[in-house]
C-alpha cells in the first residue's frame, strides 16, 4: 500500500504529514524515524525504571496484565504501535514499556504540563508541553491524514501513540492533556491508548462518555475544547474513574498542572513543580476582558511569578519544550518552540498541511 510522507517546517520544529492506510501509515512512520524513536525511547530514564520493575515478580505480573487489557481494550491503537516498533526494527515490548510508564508505579517520572482555559466571548485553551531537556530536538509535529478517517495534528514524540501532548482532530475537538503520576494505578487500558481512541470522537458529551466508557489504569487530565460550540471541559480520568468540570462564561477562567483536582480520593504524587505551576496560576489575576493570544503566549512563556514556563535547575531536568495557543472562537493555532518566536496557522491549515 503506497505511504506518503511529506516534510515541512512550522516555527522551527518539524512538521511532517503521513497520508495512507493505518497501519501501513504506522509502520512507514517508524521505519522514517527509527533513528528517533531509537535515540528518544532508548535514552529515557523511565524505560531504566520500568525494566527493574519488569524484573520483579509483582511488575512482571501486572504489566502483563496491563498488556493483556490494552491489547484487548484498544486493539486498533495497539497494531498501530505494533507497526511502529516493526518499522523501526525494534521489539514491541520496548515500545510497551515507554507508552506504558504512567500506568504502574513509577517514581522517576518528573515532567508534566500545564493548562490554561478561557470561555468568555471568545473560547481559548493553552498548553505547554513539559518534559526533560533536550526532548525538544525529537519531537515533531505530526499530521495524520489516514484514508476514510478524519485528519488529526498532534505534538509527536517519536515512539510513542501521537495523543499524550496537544491535538487538533478534524471532528473539530481540540486536546491538552497533563500527565497524573498516581501512587497506584489500577488495572485498566494504558492511558496512551485511550487518549489515541479519543481522536475519533466528536463532541464534549461524547468525549466524556467516551473516557468514562474506556477506563485507563494510569491517569491524564484531558482539558478539551469544541471548535464548533466554544465549550471547555477538563475531564479527569485516572484507574477507572472519570471527573469533569465545565469552564462556563459565569466563569472563564480555569487551569490545570499535574496533580488531581477533582478525583480528590485517589492518592497521586503531586511535585513540587506542578504545586509552584498551580500556586502562580492560582494568583495569577484573570483579565476582566477577554485576553488575546499574546496574554496566554506570556503566560506560557514566562517564568513565576508571571507564568509556568520551567527551565531546569539541579536535580530536575524538567523544562518547557513548546507552547500551544488554540483559539477556538478564530479557529487559529498559535505554536512557540522553546526559545523560539510565536506562529499562528489556521486550524484548516494546520489539519490540511502546507498548501
Amino acid at each position: 500500500m503506497t505511504v506518503r510522507i511529506d516534510h515541512h517546517e512550522l516555527g522551527g520544529m518539524p512538521w511532517v504529514v503521513v497520508r495512507g492506510e493505518r497501519r501501513a501509515a504506522f509502520r512507514a512512520l517508524g521505519e522514517e524515524f527509527a533513528g528517533r524513536i531509537r535515540d528518544l525511547v532508548l535514552g529515557m530514564p523511565e524505560i531504566a525504571a520500568m525494566r527493574r520493575y519488569e524484573a520483579t515478580g509483582t511488575g512482571a505480573e501486572a504489566l502483563t496484565e496491563l498488556v493483556r487489557l490494552t491489547e484487548r481494550g484498544a486493539p486498533e491503537q495497539h497494531a498501530e504501535l505494533a507497526e511502529l516498533a516493526k518499522g523501526a526494527d525494534m521489539p514491541l515490548r520496548t515500545l510497551l514499556l515507554a507508552n506504558l510508564r504512567g500506568d504502574v508505579p513509577n517514581e522517576v517520572i518528573a515532567t508534566g504540563c500545564s493548562d490554561v482555559l478561557w470561555r468568555g466571548r471568545r473560547s481559548v485553551l493553552a498548553h505547554n508541553e513539559d518534559g526533560t531537556a533536550g526532548q525538544e530536538e525529537h519531537m515533531v509535529l505530526l499530521t495524520l491524514q489516514l484514508d476514510g478517517e478524519p485528519a488529526v495534528s498532534s505534538l509527536w514524540y517519536p515512539g510513542f501513540l501521537p495523543g499524550n501532548a496537544f491535538v487538533v482532530t478534524g471532528l473539530g475537538m481540540v486536546l491538552g492533556i497533563d500527565h497524573i503520576p498516581l501512587v497506584q494505578p489500577r488495572p485498566g487500558v494504558g492511558r496512551h491508548f485511550v487518549a489515541r481512541g479519543l481522536h475519533a470522537v466528536r463532541g464534549v458529551e461524547d468525549v466524556v462518555r467516551f473516557l468514562g466508557r474506556n477506563p485507563s489504569a494510569g491517569g491524564f487530565a484531558y482539558n478539551v475544547g469544541d471548535l464548533d460550540t466554544g465549550r471547555l471541559v477538563q475531564v479527569e480520568s485516572a484507574s477507572g474513574s472519570t471527573a469533569m468540570h465545565e469552564v462556563t462564561p459565569a466563569r472563564p477562567w480555569a487551569w490545570h498542572t499535574n496533580h488531581l483536582r477533582h478525583l480528590t480520593e485517589l492518592p497521586d504524587r503531586a511535585s513540587a513543580s506542578s504545586v509552584a505551576r498551580a500556586q502562580v496560576l492560582t494568583r495569577l489575576s484573570a483579565p476582566k476582558a477577554d485576553p488575546d493570544t499574546d496574554w496566554f503566549v506570556e503566560v506560557l512563556t514566562r517564568s513565576a511569578p508571571r507564568g509556568v514556563h520551567r527551565d531546569p535547575v539541579p536535580g530536575d531536568q524538567s523544562a518547557t519544550l513548546c507552547s500551544f495557543v488554540a483559539d477556538l472562537t478564530t479557529r487559529e493555532v498559535t505554536v512557540v518552540r522553546r526559545g523560539g518566536t510565536p506562529v499562528t496557522i489556521s486550524v484548516d491549515r494546520l489539519l490540511g498541511g502546507p498548501a
